[in-house]
C-alpha cells in the first residue's frame, strides 16, 4: 500500500491548516474585489441613523402626549438631534454622528424645527440624512405619522 491509501484506510482526511488559511485569503480578495468599498456601511449607517431618527420622533410625540405639552425636535450640535420644550429646555439628545459603522455625512431638517402637541398631532417636515451617494428622508406629518423613504443622487 502507499502512502496515501494508508492515511485514508487510518481516518486521516482533512485540509491543513496552511490549505484552510489560503482558501480564506483568496475568499476575502473575491469579496473586496467584488463589493465596492463604502456601500454597504453606508447604507448599514443610513439606516441605523434613520431607525434612531424615526425613534427621537416618536419618544418627542409620546412624551408630548404624556406630559401634556407640546415638544420640539431640532438639529443640535455636530449630528445631533435635540427635543425641547416650551422653555427651551432639553428634554433627550440623540447623536446620529456615532450611530453607525461610519459617520453620516449631513443631517437637514425642514422646516429647522419639528413640533407635537398633546394630542400627538405634529408638524409636517422632514428630517435628511445622507452619507456617500445616499441619503434617506424621514417624514412626520400632520397626524404625527413617521416613515421613512430612501433615495440616492
Amino acid at each position: 500500500m502507499d502512502q496515501a491509501s494508508n492515511d485514508c484506510a487510518h481516518g486521516r482526511r482533512g485540509v491543513t491548516l496552511i490549505e484552510a488559511s489560503l482558501a480564506i485569503a483568496v475568499l476575502g480578495i473575491l469579496l473586496v474585489s467584488v463589493i465596492p468599498a463604502g456601500s454597504v456601511t453606508d447604507e448599514w449607517s443610513l439606516a441605523r441613523a434613520a431607525r434612531l431618527t424615526e425613534g427621537v420622533l416618536t419618544r418627542a410625540r409620546l412624551t408630548a402626549i404624556s406630559r401634556r405639552h407640546t415638544l420640539r425636535v431640532r438639529a443640535g450640535t455636530g449630528f445631533s438631534l435635540e427635543t425641547v420644550d416650551q422653555a427651551g429646555t432639553i428634554v433627550s439628545r440623540v447623536d446620529l454622528s456615532a450611530s453607525g459603522i461610519r459617520a453620516i455625512d449631513s443631517l437637514r431638517i425642514r422646516p429647522a424645527t419639528l413640533r407635537y402637541n398633546p394630542r400627538g398631532q405634529g408638524s409636517a417636515g422632514s428630517v435628511y440624512l445622507f452619507r456617500g451617494r445616499r441619503g434617506i428622508r424621514v417624514v412626520s406629518n400632520f397626524v404625527g405619522r413617521i416613515r421613512r423613504h430612501g433615495f440616492r443622487f
